[in-house]
């Protein structure tokens, strides 16, 4: 196996991503609040209990970063770009959900700049983004002295890496704190399927990177999960009992893999403090819905009624 080595220093996210850093902020110009949702660390939930709809409305996402971390970083002994260089800042969305990558307007930095905070912005369009998408400050070389400065880039343009940790955001209303992904299984597999990847539930993220509902968009009842040409990208009937089955099996191969633990960690562990691991979402889940999970059988028919309840709910305060 080999290992590709970069011709310059590149930066591997410096940044803490910490609020003391990196803050990011989340809105709408025309006044809507896309009520982001801090789901862990490095990942945001937006338009839960909100009116913002994406495929209506525009996002707009600020990043504002501490300007003397910033400049240690690209500047400093251990920095990418020597003092007299220009190094260009901008956030970068990509998203396979959505099949396209972007960047937002360019922010040149120079080591002698005064201020106490760097300021990013990236506008994306209504109907533009569903799913999930990665947010991530990227920087590039801009101007740079004449003479070559052994192991730093010396192309104008050159990438030079992220500056923070990668966020992820995960769009479209209520279902969108849960990982879902479309994948072509074949006209003869499975309309869906399970994805559980983790070795331990208690320590790795609630992320598709773990575990996820993978959706056979190649199966020829693909299009009754969701209409797509619906503002709202309402979620069908069937799309319901896909996603209640899919999340009874998660806590119960949760339940499973953690053995006598599990219901220890239920008791003990706070609702409140987030759900960051595998662990800690099916925790929430359990208390939201008030499941019940003495059997498989039980636990499905138990996660039916709380989906059921909670579309009624929704339609009731609509």
């Amino acid at each position: 196996m080999s290992t590709r080595l970069p011709l310059y220093r590149m930066l591997n996210a410096p940044l803490g991503g910490s609020e003391s850093e990196v803050n990011y902020v989340f809105r709408s110009h025309d006044g809507l609040d896309p009520g982001a949702t801090a789901v862990s660390g490095d990942q945001y939930a937006l338009g839960k209990d909100s009116d913002w709809n994406p495929a209506e409305h525009p996002l707009e996402v600020q990043c504002l970063i501490e300007r003397a971390p910033l400049l240690e970083a690209i500047f400093g002994p251990d920095g990418v770009a020597s003092t007299g260089a220009e190094v260009l800042l901008a956030l970068e969305w990509a998203s396979a959900d959505s099949c396209w990558r972007t960047l937002g307007p360019v922010h040149g930095l120079r080591h002698e700049e005064e201020g106490r905070v760097v300021v990013l912005d990236i506008e994306l369009e209504p109907g533009t983004v569903r799913g999930s998408g990665f947010l991530s400050v990227q920087a590039f070389l801009g101007q740079y002295k004449a003479e070559c400065v052994p192991g730093f880039a010396h192309q104008p343009g050159a990438r030079l890496g992220p500056l923070a940790q990668t966020i992820e955001i995960v769009i479209d209303g209520d279902g969108s704190l849960f990982p879902v992904l479309e994948e072509s299984l074949g006209a003869e597999g499975p309309l869906w399927e399970l994805k559980a990847c983790w070795s331990d539930p208690q320590d790795e993220p609630f992320s598709s990177d773990y575990v996820a509902l993978v959706l056979n968009n190649a199966h020829p009842h693909f299009e009754q999960l969701r209409d797509r040409r619906a503002l709202n990208f309402e979620q069908s009937p069937l799309m319901r009992q896909v996603f209640a089955a899919w999340l009874a099996l998660v806590i119960s191969q949760v339940k499973e893999d953690m053995g006598a633990q599990f219901d220890t960690y239920l008791g003990t562990s706070d609702a409140d403090e987030g759900i960051a691991s595998i662990a800690d979402a099916v925790c929430s889940f359990i208390r939201l819905g008030d499941l019940n999970t003495a059997s498989l059988p039980e636990l499905f028919v138990s996660t039916q009624c709380w989906l059921d309840r909670r579309v009624r709910e929704l339609e009731n305060a609509a």
